[in-house]
């Protein structure tokens, strides 16, 4: 995405919480459940190199989360630029970026000198399970990562700092399902990455073109393969790192799916429905559908 575009989209954030600048926000305490959390929010405007400086180690006075409590800060940049580093390096935060600083864990942020003031909104979250998450988000994809001000995961972070500070979360279970989002859609983010959209659906649509065209034939991972004219093992890692499933799992699917619509015909046995699909018998169509849909193809059928 253009600079240029990156720069607008984040002075339409930066607007959006700019009644809030220089401010703090609180969750409601003491809280309502139970498990101990404690969530804070703010949005800054850093010019003095010389004041903005933390060390993971060495926090004193922190308004974020009460000393010795370990906790995670999550901060956006809006406009402008920081440095961040820990054990893999030195990253630039420039606009359209954040960072996620395990509290405590070697790494510093800093406004760097000589550099344009750093605006920017940040959380801070205290939660057992969430701290877990991301430690093992940040151990995987980096601390450091770039989402523009308008993709779902730049929404949910802003959902958590504007909702904090305008008090829209009618309590304490609001404020971790926001939390529990932001979570969710970093993990959707990365996958994303690892998995381009183009790519994986390329591989579906091949993959389902082939056993539909005979459905009734029992075609497996290892035909498909030699179809294609990859090696088994090959088309399987190739498969499963696009699409994020096996590819025996996407073709029994695409079988029962297609079973499903067969057993509105009642005049069909469950014989007859499975050999049409591929599945070669009714005991085997059972197992499979109770497994897949939750009900036996009798019941499906009412």
């Amino acid at each position: 995405m253009a600079a240029k575009t990156v720069d607008n989209q984040a002075a339409g954030a930066l607007k959006r919480l700019s009644r809030f600048l220089g401010d703090a926000a609180y969750s409601p305490r003491p809280g309502v459940l139970p498990i101990p959390m404690l969530v804070s929010a703010g949005v800054e405007r850093q010019h003095d190199p010389r004041r903005y400086r933390w060390d993971g180690m060495r926090r004193g006075h922190d308004v974020k989360c009460p000393q010795g409590v370990a906790h995670a800060i999550i901060q956006y940049t809006l406009a402008g630029s920081g440095r961040y580093a820990d054990l893999t390096g030195e990253h630039t935060v420039p606009t359209g970026h954040a960072f996620i600083a395990l509290v405590p864990s070697a790494h510093r942020y800093w406004l760097p000198e000589g550099g344009t003031p750093w605006s920017f909104c940040w959380f801070a979250v205290a939660h057992p399970q969430i701290m877990d998450r991301l430690q093992s988000q940040v151990k995987r994809h980096g601390a450091v990562f770039d989402t523009q001000p308008e993709s779902a995961l730049a929404q949910r972070l802003l959902d958590v700092v504007d909702g904090l500070f305008r008090r829209t979360f009618i309590d304490d279970f609001a404020i971790e399902g926001a939390l529990w989002d932001f979570v969710a859609e970093f993990d959707r983010h990365h996958d994303r990455l690892a998995r381009p959209p183009a790519n994986k659906q390329a591989l579906l649509d091949r993959v389902r073109a082939l056993v539909m065209a005979d459905l009734s034939e029992p075609l497996g991972a290892t035909e498909i393969a030699q179809r294609i004219g990859w090696h088994r093992v090959y088309f399987a890692e190739r498969f499963r790192a696009s699409a994020g499933f096996p590819p025996g799992a996407f073709i029994t699917s695409l079988r029962l799916d297609e079973a499903r619509r067969l057993l509105r015909n009642e005049t069909s046995t469950l014989a007859e429905v499975a050999h049409a699909v591929g599945l070669g018998s009714a005991s085997r169509l059972c197992r499979l559908f109770r497994r897949h849909f939750g009900a036996t193809p009798g019941a499906y059928r009412g």
